[in-house]
């Protein structure tokens, strides 16, 4: 006999949000972010990637961080927003100055879009990060696709949360 598909309506963290409860153009908030060396190093062992601007020095002065270290940030902003799981669907990203260790980073998001597509609900939202000097150091757009169960599936029970994610790497 088939399981019949489901989409989840509560985790640990409680109620998830709905697709009708994200609103377009809702602040997602700010974070303060300051990557350290410690960081940089993971980032490089994760990806395998020891470039020498990762390891040793840039045409910047000194070491920066791989762009996708800065990741992270934009999706804690939409998790503390909103309590929802699903898949990563988009990323666009501009780099607009290296990120440096020890420079702390002001992170700002909001909801851009949403819409549906193949009977299943997409969040679009964008992010900036700034320096203490307000200069723009990278802005994303991603799009979320939310719990990928198609929409007409019934939200039912609760399940098994992979929870929020520490904001860390």
């Amino acid at each position: 006999m088939p399981q019949e598909r489901v989409r989840i309506a509560e985790d640990e963290q409680g109620r998830r949000a709905t697709f009708d409860e994200i609103e377009i153009g809702k602040p997602l908030g700010s974070i303060e972010w300051v990557v350290t060396e410690e960081m940089i190093d993971q980032q490089c062992e994760l990806d395998m990637d020891y470039h020498y601007w990762y390891s040793v020095d840039s045409p910047w002065g000194g070491r920066i961080a791989p762009p996708q270290l800065s990741y992270r940030p934009p999706r804690w902003l939409f998790s503390r927003a909103y309590n929802v799981r699903g898949l990563f669907y988009k990323w666009e990203m501009e780099n607009v100055r290296p990120i440096r260790p020890g420079v702390k980073l002001a992170i700002t998001g909001a909801i851009a879009d949403k819409y549906v597509k193949n009977d299943r609900e997409f969040v679009v939202y964008e992010a900036q990060a700034t320096d203490p000097g307000g200069d723009v150091v990278f802005r994303t757009r991603r799009t979320h696709v939310l719990d990928f169960v198609e929409r007409s599936a019934p939200r039912a029970g609760k399940g098994i949360d992979s929870g929020v994610k520490p904001e860390k790497i």
